[in-house]
């Protein structure tokens, strides 16, 4: 009787370790993976569009393109603007006009142009893609950011740092819209150029993929960054530098909030020549 207890219990214990070897050796039912679904910017009325009732709607959801390099921290060396002859702020590059200026590169291959006269910035955005482009031109002075905007209508908003960020203390309001040359329209040109300190041609003007700016700079010690956006899909906002990834190249559908993060140590520190 006991010989047959003990056979039975062998046995019983033979089964459960050959269950357990079978387990661990069974493959595992594999995990499905989680679908990562990808957002699509909202759609954007052209530039061209007769129904657009502020230059903010051009601006509607717009993904920025991917900065280039390792890491996103940077501090970039003064950038030396040679003199020149000041361009024609008419929308387009003209033959010779921008021969002296120094010449830098978006993130996507794009070309930004610089040179200076006199009290005044002169810069060029040429996009090398040929469809229509708003511009932003950001200038960092002290305690204050301005952001210069060009599309169907100039304006300018300006930031003042604060305690979490930089705080907007005045909001785009829209000049320029006549794309003509009459008197009432360069009155009006030159009228924002002596209030604003700077002049930049409509989008609407000249080469659609082509932007100049004018802009007054009399002191050293400012910083600069430049994002232009394409009004075609995926509208996305092209920075310089081309590392730039602060909210300099955030969405901004609506328009600019009331507070924004920038990192002006990542832009270029501009050094005129005298």
């Amino acid at each position: 009787m006991k010989l047959k207890l003990f056979v039975v219990l062998s046995s019983i214990g033979i089964l459960v370790a050959c269950q357990t070897v079978s387990s661990e050796l069974a493959p595992t039912s594999p995990v499905e993976p989680q679908t990562i679904q990808a957002e699509t910017p909202a759609s954007s009325p052209s530039l061209e569009s007769t129904s657009v009732s502020t230059p903010a709607e051009i601006r509607a959801d717009v993904p920025a393109l991917a900065p280039t390099g390792e890491g996103t921290e940077m501090t970039l060396a003064s950038l030396l603007v040679p003199s020149g002859t000041p361009p024609t702020i008419d929308g387009s590059h003209s033959p010779g006009e921008w021969d002296t200026a120094a010449v830098e590169t978006f993130a996507d291959g794009s070309q930004m142009l610089l040179t200076q006269a006199e009290d005044f910035l002169y810069l060029g955005i040429r996009a090398n893609e040929s469809g229509m482009i708003a511009g932003n031109v950001f200038i960092n002075r002290g305690d204050e950011i301005a952001i210069l905007h060009t599309s169907a209508a100039l304006g300018t908003a300006i930031y003042q740092i604060g305690e979490d960020g930089w705080q907007q203390i005045q909001d785009f309001a829209w000049c320029c819209r006549n794309t003509g040359n009459s008197e009432s329209a360069q009155a009006e040109r030159a009228e924002f150029l002596q209030e604003e300190g700077w002049l930049a041609a409509n989008g609407r003007m000249g080469a659609p993929n082509e932007l100049e700016y004018q802009i007054r700079i009399s002191e050293q010690n400012i910083r600069l960054a430049v994002v232009f956006t394409r009004s075609t899909y995926p509208y996305e906002k092209v920075p310089w530098p081309a590392r730039l990834n602060d909210d300099c190249i955030l969405p901004t559908p609506g328009g600019f909030p009331a507070e924004l993060h920038f990192s002006p140590d990542q832009w270029a520190r501009l050094e005129l020549s005298r």
